[in-house]
């Protein structure tokens, strides 16, 4: 059991910490919170491996153990690796459990993890109180094999829309509509109205943008000028690739990708997005993004080249010193490619990580899935870049040179071999 402390409330970053009894309640813990926490428990995973993890979780006494927080972790089969308060679920499937009103939350958890992550609601009981409460859990995939996740209890807990999860489906929902319209309508009739900046797929947030596989742009509403100009060679101010990467990602059935753009609600001031675009046919993609001022996304060119430069010398170190010896001097943290503030990682063409010298639990696994809080596929687009010649690409990922919070990264990758991948990335300016 969590110690007895000798006094009553300890205030901390988390909220207030309240005694009851033997166990910790925590309370004013935020989703925000409960999502840095999870995502701190994926990181401690990604560092330390899958066993000694799911040993630190199933600790009632352990680090993410915190009374009415705490970890706990699911295979995609259901069976249930760890949990402190219920250490008789070990090992047993679980998928049948279900709330006091039939709900089926390690079913619907489980579902959620398969997309990357999100939010569950249902009723369990508070180890604290003992009492059937309403809980908010955040869930998040680790690997292609197990889940974890965390959760809050209240009746009054809400998932604010700002969280990346929120935006995520936002922006898949608002692209739904968009296609609907398509299917209903028609093509032609469709992107006239997605030209239209007074039409319903116009809000405060976000707008519709359309363009077909060549890359030529069909609607823009804010920037009539670009309607019927090939943009596949557009990059940004960072000089990411925004053309190929949006086509790349519409060839892959749709997704997510990230790009410095003119937010027009901004007096045209550049800012990071998100977008989210969807293929209808050869001759129409559709998307729709969304401005995230809070996400500084400036990239000096002197860091630029300098990562470059750092991706290069690793490639030229496999080509001087083999594979296999590369690969242990990039997995080395205190090896000569190693900075934390730009590390080389390596993967294989299958998205196979070989080399991250800070998250050693990582290595060894196929990463292609995996998919970072806004719900890109990072590792898909940084193969793709280095079969291109090299390049440029944003994703969210754990920065260790800042206590592994989880911030936006510009990586840079390069083919040193037939299956070898080098790259490195930094992180934005603190």
């Amino acid at each position: 059991m969590v110690p007895v402390s000798s006094s009553s409330t300890i205030t901390g970053s988390q909220g207030d910490l309240v005694w009851s009894g033997t166990v910790l309640s925590i309370r004013n813990v935020s989703v925000h919170d409960l999502i840095r926490f999870v995502e701190t428990a994926t990181v401690y995973a990604e560092r330390e491996g899958k066993d000694a993890a799911l040993h630190e979780f199933a600790l009632q006494n352990g680090s993410f153990t915190r009374g009415d927080l705490y970890i706990w972790a699911y295979d995609f089969e259901g069976v249930n690796l760890a949990h402190p308060w219920h250490p008789e679920f070990s090992g047993k499937n679980k998928l049948d459990l279900t709330d006091p009103t039939g709900f089926h939350m390690i079913t619907a958890m489980r579902d959620m993890a398969f997309n990357g992550s999100g939010f569950v609601w249902y009723q369990y009981e508070n180890p604290v109180s003992g009492v059937i409460e309403p809980k908010l859990a955040y869930v998040k995939r680790v690997d292609d094999t197990w889940w974890l996740a965390s959760g809050i209890y209240g009746p009054n807990v809400s998932v604010p829309q700002d969280t990346p999860d929120s935006i995520r489906d936002f922006l898949i929902g608002h692209v739904q509509k968009a296609l609907d319209y398509v299917q209903e309508h028609g093509e032609e009739d469709a992107v006239a109205l997605f030209n239209d900046p007074s039409g319903p797929f116009v809000t405060n947030e976000t707008y519709v943008f359309a363009f077909d596989n060549t890359g030529t742009t069909l609607a823009m509403p804010f920037y009539p000028n670009t309607i019927g100009k090939n943009e596949r060679d557009k990059v940004d101010v960072n000089g990411v690739l925004i053309g190929e990467e949006k086509l790349m990602v519409a060839a892959d059935g749709g997704g997510f990708f990230y790009y410095v753009f003119e937010n027009p609600h901004a007096q045209n001031a550049s800012q990071f997005k998100v977008s989210f675009i969807h293929p209808v046919s050869d001759s129409l993609i559709v998307g729709a993004g969304m401005n995230l001022p809070d996400v500084h996304a400036s990239f000096s060119e002197k860091r630029r080249v300098a990562l470059i430069s750092k991706v290069q010398k690793a490639a030229a170190f496999v080509q001087e010193h083999g594979k296999e010896a590369a690969i242990m001097e990039f997995n080395d943290p205190n090896g000569s490619f190693s900075d934390r503030e730009m590390f080389v990682f390596a993967f294989d063409s299958n998205g196979t990580l070989l080399a991250n010298p800070f998250l050693p639990g990582l290595v060894g696994q196929s990463r292609l899935q995996d998919r970072d809080p806004y719900g890109k596929y990072p590792v898909k687009q940084l193969i793709w870049n280095a079969k291109q010649g090299g390049g440029f690409t944003y994703y969210f990922f754990a920065d260790p040179a800042f206590e592994y919070a989880v911030r936006l990264k510009l990586g840079y990758t390069e083919m040193a071999e037939d299956d070898l991948i080098v790259g490195a990335g930094i992180f934005p300016e603190s």
